[in-house]
């Protein structure tokens, strides 16, 4: 590939320097100790612990780290069926059913459409006693690019994004993403650094649905006057983050006896205040 600009206004060399070493260090998918397996007929599954950093204050998976798993396990899928193309993710829906027990939740993903432009997949996390969650993505088929990162594409390999050098104690899953969250309004901020990236230096998918947690249940914390969980999100991918910082900004769509459905937005404030996703997420109060 040429030096120049590419089609999302990122350098070449600043690609290929991203892909090169992604995820790197102190990052969301390190972070979260995702490990994607691919069995002997190609398909794909990926684990992620329970830790105490990635509950609420009910003892619930954050819905959050759950699409974080996701993403990332929906997006290694996709790549393997559109190799050597690339994917990136446009649609991002997740529905929490119950809290997850154990020590581990596990993440199958399926085909649902494998198109010219498009990748649609479906994907059921459960932990021992059964299924937590169900989502469902839709990515973007992209053309192959010599800097594509390795994603571990052959049968029977694993890849374990765990690091040995984590940070300890482990801080909970918002101040690791350094998120600023306003107490009084609905309202978040937050810089553009690594533990956010994808492999284009935007955003990653799975820490958009984090945002789009913590804004639904700071809204809902916010109208009730105590905690709440985000259980379902619906989240669209407009526009690739290039600058920063960015703004998460919470606007309720219809309130109920204990949940609150809202509209959220994803801002790039340095880029002339740019609209970079936005999500429906219904949250609910925490007994």
């Amino acid at each position: 590939m040429n030096c120049g600009t590419n089609y999302n206004g990122f350098s070449c060399q600043r690609e290929a320097e991203l892909a090169r070493s992604y995820p790197p260090t102190r990052h969301i998918l390190r972070h979260l100790r995702l490990r994607h397996t691919v069995d002997e007929r190609g398909n794909i599954s990926a684990t992620m612990p329970i830790l105490p950093d990635l509950l609420d204050q009910g003892g619930w998976l954050r819905l959050g780290a759950i699409a974080t798993l996701v993403d990332s396990v929906a997006g290694h899928h996709g790549v393997m069926q559109v190799a050597p193309d690339w994917v990136a993710t446009l649609q991002l829906g997740t529905v929490l059913s119950r809290k997850a027990e154990g020590t581990e939740v596990t993440a199958e993903c399926r085909p649902l459409r494998i198109g010219r432009n498009n990748v649609v997949t479906e994907t059921a996390i459960h932990d021992l006693s059964g299924e937590i969650a169900r989502a469902t993505c839709t990515y973007a088929r992209l053309p192959a690019r010599i800097d594509n990162p390795s994603v571990g594409t052959g049968k029977g390999q694993v890849v374990n994004y765990a690091e040995d050098n984590e940070e300890h104690p482990r801080p909970m899953l918002d101040d690791y993403l350094r998120l600023d969250t306003k107490p009084d309004e609905p309202l978040i901020e937050l810089p553009l650094h690594s533990r956010i990236h994808n492999s284009f230096g935007s955003i990653q998918g799975g820490a958009v649905a984090v945002l789009v947690d913590a804004m639904a249940a700071h809204l809902a914390g916010l109208t009730f006057s105590m905690p709440a969980r985000c259980i379902s999100a619906d989240v669209h991918y407009l526009a690739q983050a290039k600058t920063g910082p960015f703004k998460v900004e919470g606007e309720p769509l219809r309130i109920d006896e204990n949940t609150v459905t809202s509209r959220i937005r994803i801002i790039d404030v340095g880029n002339d205040d740019r609209l970079l996703d936005v999500a429906t997420a219904t949250a609910t109060t925490i007994d």
